[in-house]
């Protein structure tokens, strides 16, 4: 089950970060809060246009639906050949929700972001800014992330355990 859980998470980090590089690249206004702050206070972005406001929800909202459905579909793929505890659909999906954390951590944040720090990256008017090298402030993310992951596991294994246990089963 741990070698599932890691190739759904796995699979989950690739999705997200897919996902993360099109909002960056197309809705910085919508990461800029994930930025450290000097980055948001040299930032220079114009300000949104009613249009570009609506499809930073649409993307949003469907790239979250999406996301979080695989997350759903890998764990009801994965147990729908005959019931489990509650538990195990847990342990699968916190499995698979840390790898994300993890990669992102990792990845996203030190390698892309503090060591890479490509040019698709930097907001507009942050260029220089001492955030992009914060290892520490990602670092902090990650736990908080941590907190959350286990949020999105309790609530997605409900779920999943729930389709599995009323339609699969």
């Amino acid at each position: 089950m741990i070698a599932g859980a890691l190739a759904a998470g796995l699979v989950w980090s690739l999705l997200w970060m897919i996902y993360i590089y099109i909002i960056v690249v197309k809705f910085p206004h919508e990461m800029l809060h994930d930025y450290p702050e000097d980055i948001r206070q040299a930032s220079r972005l114009p300000e949104q246009t009613p249009a570009q406001k609506k499809a930073a929800k649409l993307f949003s909202s469907v790239g979250g639906l999406v996301l979080f459905g695989v997350l759903i579909l890998f764990s009801v793929l994965y147990f729908r050949g005959g019931e489990v505890p509650f538990t195990k659909v847990l342990l699968y999906i916190f499995i698979a929700a840390m790898t994300w954390n993890v990669a992102d951590l990792l990845i996203m944040d030190w390698l892309i972001i503090c060591l890479i720090t490509p040019k698709w990256v930097v907001i507009e008017g942050t260029e220089g800014c001492k955030g992009y090298k914060d290892y520490m402030y990602h670092l902090r993310g990650f736990l908080i992330g941590c907190v959350y992951m286990v949020i999105i596991a309790v609530i997605f294994a409900a779920v999943s355990w729930g389709i599995l246990h009323f339609f699969i089963w």
